[in-house]
């Protein structure tokens, strides 16, 4: 079958099967697979891919439709321009957490001495993103779950940042020591009520790193009751939130001496918190 009646069959199962973005993942699928861009794969519609290869893009498309992530099927997701590992231990890097990294990033030097701390950090995406772009920065790696922090490791291996990012398993502050010239993080925030509506996809994700309790702050209100301690002169607090959450918690570290705004994200959502103590 040439790559157009590849593209034709996978995406008819994909749309029986009601998964997302049936087009685009079975382009990117079979991208994957043969080593190449999803652009490469449109210009060439008449270009037969090997046995070997139509076979394992077959595989990929029974995961997929059976509602697999596409990062488990591949193994990784593209974020800030890194290739992130990713497995069913740790939530799939998201684009609203890239746009979080890159407002941070506006408010350093490239070439400064900094303390960084990612909370909640998952795959480690953010704490590489961040050691990436800040190459004398120094990143604490925090979170409670041992599994995620073995798959962040395997981040920090690959993109060879061992003296940049520093793992550390706390449930929180719990084990954290020092201050810090930014506290960032994606907590777990959607409430629980929510989290069994999500899609089939997103539930193969770790429940540990999605639901934040009744009303998804369960995690976010331990995480900034004390985040001031550990903040150097200057530093700055962010943190991304669902729908509806930003401007309450902005408006309850006002109350306790913070300066704090939201910012939306790029499809008009109020989903970012940064602050700073006044």
């Amino acid at each position: 079958m040439t790559i157009s009646e590849l593209l034709q069959t996978a995406v008819t199962r994909l749309t029986q099967a009601d998964s997302d973005e049936p087009q685009a993942n079975a382009q990117w699928l079979l991208a994957c697979v043969l080593g190449v861009t999803r652009t490469w794969v449109l210009a060439h519609p008449d270009y037969t891919p090997d046995d070997k290869e139509q076979a394992l893009y077959n595989t990929y498309i029974t995961r997929k439709a059976a509602g697999e992530p596409l990062s488990h099927i591949v193994g990784y997701q593209p974020f800030c321009g890194l290739d992130i590992i990713v497995t069913p231990d740790v939530l799939t890097p998201r684009p609203e957490t890239e746009e979080l990294v890159d407002l941070v990033s506006a408010h350093y030097d490239k070439k400064g001495s900094y303390t960084f701390i990612d909370m909640c950090t998952g795959s480690g995406c953010i704490a590489c993103a961040l050691a990436k772009r800040f190459t004398r920065a120094q990143v604490l790696a925090v979170d409670i779950s041992e599994p995620a922090l073995a798959v962040a490791q395997e981040n920090i291996k690959k993109f060879r940042l061992h003296e940049q990012v520093h793992l550390l398993q706390s449930n929180l502050w719990e084990s954290v020591t020092g201050t810090f010239d930014l506290i960032i993080s994606n907590p777990p925030y959607i409430p629980s009520q929510i989290v069994d509506t999500l899609t089939q996809e997103v539930l193969r994700e770790p429940r540990l790193a999605l639901d934040g309790g009744k009303d998804g702050l369960d995690i976010v209100r331990p995480l900034c009751s004390v985040a001031a301690d550990y903040l150097n002169p200057g530093g700055w607090l962010a943190l991304e939130l669902c729908k509806g959450q930003a401007a309450a918690l902005a408006r309850g570290l006002a109350e306790i001496g913070w300066q704090a705004n939201t910012k939306k994200d790029i499809v008009g959502i109020e989903r970012f918190v940064l602050a700073q103590k006044n």
